[in-house]
């Protein structure tokens, strides 16, 4: 297996991204790397899996299911109907591709960095939790949840931004993925709040 470099991943992702796009990737690498140095985690792989996260977010939504499917990956009926969630599925795949022996674990931080999943890695959780709150992003709360950081377990943190995610979700009527579900059911589970 064998990690890219910062600036080998940077090349490439440059390629593909608008300049937002870009700066919200690097932004989201640099968030990462502090929340896996905070949490003992691969900092490199928490950096590459930040930067790479987005690798098919501009695909429109047609390319994102043509694409998904050609890959036999699944299509739920709310990924038919939002196919923007597909970008990290798609993604994953795409960077698989582009590194071939790229670590399975920057891969799957990649896969589940939109809807989640019932079992995530602990990099899985920084690199969520690290889209949410890098330094662009503005919503309510999320000053609260960065002051977070370091204060909780890594866990505590995800769940934290997962119930906000999810709030979000029902405040706006929106569709649940069954991966969110999933995910929150585990959560709930485990019992971290």
């Amino acid at each position: 297996m064998s990690t890219p470099t910062y600036a080998q991943a940077l090349t490439a992702i440059s390629d593909r991204l608008c300049c937002d796009a870009l700066a919200h990737s690097q932004d989201t690498a640099d968030t990462a790397a502090v929340i896996a140095r905070t949490y003992g985690l691969n900092e490199e792989h928490a950096r590459i899996a930040g930067l790479l996260h987005d690798w098919a977010r501009e695909n429109g939504g047609e390319a994102l299911l043509l694409e998904a499917r050609s890959l036999g990956i699944p299509v739920s009926d709310v990924d038919q109907a939002v196919p923007y969630l597909l970008h990290a599925h798609v993604g994953a795949k795409g960077v698989q591709s582009h590194f071939p022996g790229i670590p399975e674990e920057i891969v799957g931080a990649i896969e589940r960095h939109t809807v989640g999943g019932g079992q995530m890695s602990a990099l899985d959780k920084a690199v969520y939790v690290a889209d949410m709150i890098e330094p662009g992003r503005t919503f309510d709360g999320v000053v609260e949840l960065r002051e977070l950081l370091g204060v909780v377990t890594l866990d505590e943190l995800f769940a934290g931004a997962y119930e906000m995610t999810m709030r979000h979700l029902v405040a706006g009527r929106k569709r649940i993925h069954p991966a969110t579900v999933e995910a929150w059911n585990a959560i709930v589970a485990g019992g971290s709040r």
